[in-house]
C-alpha cells in the first residue's frame, strides 16, 4: 500500500450502507494499492439510520415482504462491480432462528427479533425493529470484514457543514463539538430530511397554539408525539396512505385495544377505552390498495409495447402532453395487462373464447366504444371490468345523506379490497400493477430525456404519481383487514374525498364533497409525509450549502427551451459520463468534483425511496455501484494529480536552488 485516501458517507441508513458495500467491493479494481478510510456519519445507529432505527414501536411494520427485501447484489444485477451475494431479510431470519447466523462484533439483536425470526417466511411483513436489526447486522458485517484495503469508521453524530479545503479536499463539520473530519470525497446519502412547515401548516400551528388545540403537522409517524392526542375525543386525520395506517395502529393497538376473530373468521376490534375517534379523509377519500397475498401463476406479464420507443417516436419530436399523449398509452398497457391475466388464468369467468377475446383486445383503442362493447359481451361480472377512472376516484360524483351512509359504503369498499387482496381469483388486479410498473419505467426514461412538457410536469405528473402510489404502495393485507375492523367498531370514521380543513370558533372543522355538514375537533393530525422541496429544508447541512450557492434545485427547462420547472430534488450530473454520475451542481451550474449525492434527495427515480428486491436487477444497486466506482476513480485521479503537482513543485524548487549556467 502506497497511500491513504478518505471518503465520508453522510447518512448511515440503507442507502449509505449499500454505498459502503459497493466501495468495499470495488476498491481492489478501481483503487489498487491504496488504503481507503471510509467515515460513515449519522446521529442514529448505523444500518437502520433514522427511519429504520430500532427505537420505535414494535407494532409498526415494513411495507415490503421479507422475501422481497435484500441489501446484497445477486447475479441479476447488471453492474460493472463484482457481485457479492448475501442473505435476503427472510434468509437472514432463518439463519438467526436456526443458530447459523454469524454475528459480527458489536451486533446485538433485540429479543423480539429472535422470536419473530422463527415465524418469518418470504411473505411475512416484518416489524421495523427486526428490519433495523437486519440492517445493523449488514453494516457491522461490512465494517468488520471489509477488506484490508478499506477501513470503516462509524461516527454517531450529525454533520452540519462541509467546507472546501485546498486541492479539492473536504472538511466535514460535526455538531456538539465533535472534531471535524477531513476527507477527499463526500457522498451525501441522508435520505428523507425534515422540512419547515408550509404556509398552511404554519397557520394551523399558530391557530392551535392560540386556542389550546393539538396540531401535528406532516412528518414521519414514528416522530409524532401521539401522547398529546386525548382519549375518547374526535380527532381529524388528513391522509389515508401509510402514515395514516401507522397512526391508526399506534392510537388503537398501541393504546391497548385488541383484535380477535369470531367463529366465522371475521376480525373484530375490542377497544381499550383509551382510543380517540378518528375522522379521516383525503383527496381520494379511500385507503390505498392493499398488498396481495398471492403471486401471478406464471411470469409477470411482459410489456405489450403500448409505451415503447416506436409508440413514442410516432408522437414526433414535440414536447409531450401527458394527458393527451402519454396517459392513453399507459392506460392501455394497464388495462390490457389486467384483461390478459383474466383471460389467461380465469377463462371460466369469460363468456367468450379466451384467445378470441385477447385477439380482439389487441386491435381496439383502450377507451373506444368497441372495447366497451367487447368487455360487456365477454366479461361476465362487473367486478372484473376495468375502469381506471373509477379505480382512481371511487368516490367521485357520489353523494351520501349523512356520515353513517358513507360509513356503510366504506365498509363494503374496504371489505371488497380485503377479499380481492387475498383471493387469486382476482389476480387481474396484480397484473394491472405489473402493467403499471412496466409503463412507469418507460415514463421515467421520458422524464430523464426531458420529453414531458412543463405544463404536464406541474399539472399531470403529480396526480399520476399519486395514482401509482395508490395502486402499488398500499398497506399489507392484514392492516387493511384491521382497518375494516376498526371501521366496524366505530373507532375510525370516514369523511370522504376532497377533504378540506378550516378553522373558526376556536376549533378545527373538516368536510368533504360527499356529505353535507362538517366535523369539529380540538385535534388535527396530518397523516402524510411533507412535500419534497429544497425551499423549506431544515437540515442544517443542506441549508448552509443552499445559502452559499453550493447546491441547487434541479429545474430542467422545457424541451422547447421555454420555462423551467422545479423537481424538488437536488441537482446532480446525469448519466452522461459514468465517472461524473451524481456529482452535485453548484448554483451556477458548475460541477463539484468532490461531492456526490444519491437517494431520495437527489433522484426522482421510483427506486429512490424503497428497499431493493432480490433477483430483479434493481436500480438501487446499479446506481450505487456506478457512484462508488466514480468516487473511487476520482480518488485515484486526485492522487495522481497531487503527485504531479508535488513533482512539478520539487522541480521548480530545484531549478531555483540550482539554476542552469
Amino acid at each position: 500500500m502506497t497511500s491513504s485516501l478518505a471518503v465520508a458517507i453522510i447518512g448511515a441508513g440503507p442507502r449509505g450502507t449499500s454505498l459502503l458495500e459497493r466501495l468495499i467491493a470495488n476498491a481492489a479494481e478501481c483503487a489498487p494499492d491504496r488504503t481507503i478510510d471510509v467515515h460513515v456519519i449519522d446521529p442514529h445507529p448505523p444500518g437502520g439510520g433514522r427511519i429504520w432505527r430500532s427505537r420505535q414501536s414494535p407494532l409498526l411494520w415494513m411495507n415490503t415482504t421479507a422475501g422481497s427485501c435484500t441489501m446484497f447484489t445477486d447475479e441479476t444485477v447488471a453492474c460493472e462491480g463484482p457481485i457479492v451475494p448475501g442473505p435476503t431479510l427472510s434468509e437472514w431470519a432463518q439463519e438467526l432462528a436456526t443458530g447459523r447466523l454469524s454475528s459480527p462484533a458489536g451486533f446485538r439483536h433485540a429479543p423480539s427479533t429472535a422470536a419473530e425470526a422463527g415465524r418469518m417466511h418470504d411473505g411475512w411483513f416484518t416489524t421495523r425493529r427486526t428490519q433495523s436489526d437486519y440492517l445493523s447486522w449488514v453494516f457491522r458485517k461490512l465494517a468488520k470484514n471489509g477488506t484490508p484495503q478499506v477501513q470503516v469508521h462509524s461516527h454517531v453524530g450529525r454533520a452540519v457543514d462541509v467546507h472546501d479545503l485546498p486541492l479539492g479536499r473536504q472538511r466535514v463539520v460535526m455538531a456538539d463539538g465533535l472534531p471535524p473530519l477531513d476527507v477527499d470525497i463526500v457522498l451525501f446519502a441522508q435520505g428523507n430530511v425534515d422540512v419547515e412547515p408550509d404556509a398552511e401548516e404554519a397557520r394551523l400551528t399558530e391557530y392551535a397554539a392560540a386556542h389550546d388545540l393539538c396540531y401535528l403537522p406532516s412528518g414521519s409517524t414514528a416522530d409524532h408525539f401521539l401522547d398529546r392526542i386525548p382519549a375518547g375525543e374526535p380527532v381529524i386525520v388528513r391522509g389515508l396512505g401509510l402514515c395514516f395506517i401507522d397512526t391508526a395502529v399506534l392510537l388503537t393497538s398501541g393504546r391497548g385495544g385488541t383484535f380477535h376473530r369470531d367463529d366465522s373468521g371475521e376480525l373484530h376490534y375490542t377497544p381499550s377505552g383509551k382510543e380517540p375517534v378518528l375522522f379521516v379523509g383525503s383527496r381520494r377519500g379511500v385507503p390505498y390498495w392493499s398488498k396481495t397475498h398471492y403471486s401471478l401463476a406464471g411470469s409477470p406479464p411482459e410489456s405489450f409495447g403500448h409505451l415503447d420507443a416506436a409508440a413514442v417516436a410516432a408522437l414526433g419530436d414535440r414536447p409531450l402532453d401527458f394527458a393527451v399523449d402519454i396517459w392513453p398509452l399507459i392506460a392501455r398497457e394497464v388495462t390490457h395487462a389486467g384483461y390478459r391475466e383474466l383471460a389467461a388464468s380465469h377463462q371460466e369467468l369469460l363468456d367468450m373464447d379466451a384467445r378470441q377475446f385477447m385477439h380482439r383486445l389487441d386491435t381496439l383503442d383502450w377507451d373506444g366504444p368497441e372495447l366497451k362493447e367487447l368487455v360487456d359481451q365477454a366479461v361476465r361480472f362487473d367486478g372484473d371490468r376495468i375502469d381506471l377512472e373509477e379505480t382512481a376516484h371511487p368516490l367521485a360524483g357520489r353523494r351520501f345523506p349523512d356520515l353513517d351512509a358513507l360509513q356503510s359504503w366504506m365498509v363494503d369498499y374496504i371489505d371488497t379490497g380485503v377479499r380481492r387482496g387475498r383471493d387469486p381469483r382476482h389476480s387481474a388486479d396484480l397484473a394491472m400493477v405489473h402493467g403499471l410498473f412496466s409503463a412507469f419505467s418507460r415514463l421515467v426514461e421520458l422524464v430523464d430525456e426531458k420529453r414531458i412538457s412543463p405544463t404536464s410536469w406541474e399539472r399531470d405528473l403529480p396526480a399520476f404519481l399519486d395514482f401509482c402510489r395508490f395502486l402499488t404502495s398500499g398497506p399489507p393485507g392484514p392492516r387493511l383487514e384491521e382497518l375494516l375492523a376498526l371501521t366496524r367498531a366505530g373507532v375510525v370514521r370516514f369523511l370522504g374525498s376532497e377533504m378540506t380543513v378550516t378553522t373558526h370558533d376556536g376549533l378545527f372543522h373538516a368536510r368533504s364533497c360527499n356529505v353535507n355538514g362538517s366535523i369539529t375537533a380540538r385535534a388535527l393530525i396530518e397523516a402524510r409525509l411533507p412535500e419534497r422541496t429544497m425551499l423549506r429544508v431544515s437540515d442544517p447541512l443542506l441549508r448552509k450549502l443552499i445559502q452559499r450557492d453550493e447546491i441547487r434545485e434541479e429545474t430542467p427547462s422545457a424541451p422547447d427551451g421555454g420555462d423551467r420547472y422545479p423537481t424538488g430534488v437536488i441537482d446532480t450530473v446525469g448519466l452522461i459520463d459514468t465517472d461524473s454520475l451524481n456529482r452535485l451542481k453548484r448554483a451556477d451550474g458548475t460541477t463539484h468534483e468532490s461531492r456526490f449525492g444519491v437517494g431520495t434527495l437527489f433522484s426522482g427515480s421510483v427506486a429512490s425511496g424503497r428497499f431493493p428486491s432480490p433477483k430483479s436487477n434493481d436500480e438501487f444497486f446499479r446506481q450505487n455501484d456506478m457512484i462508488a466506482r466514480a468516487a473511487l476513480h476520482e480518488l485515484c485521479r486526485r492522487e495522481v494529480d497531487q503527485r504531479k503537482r508535488s513533482v512539478q513543485a520539487h522541480r521548480e524548487e530545484v531549478s531555483v536552488m540550482c539554476p542552469r549556467t
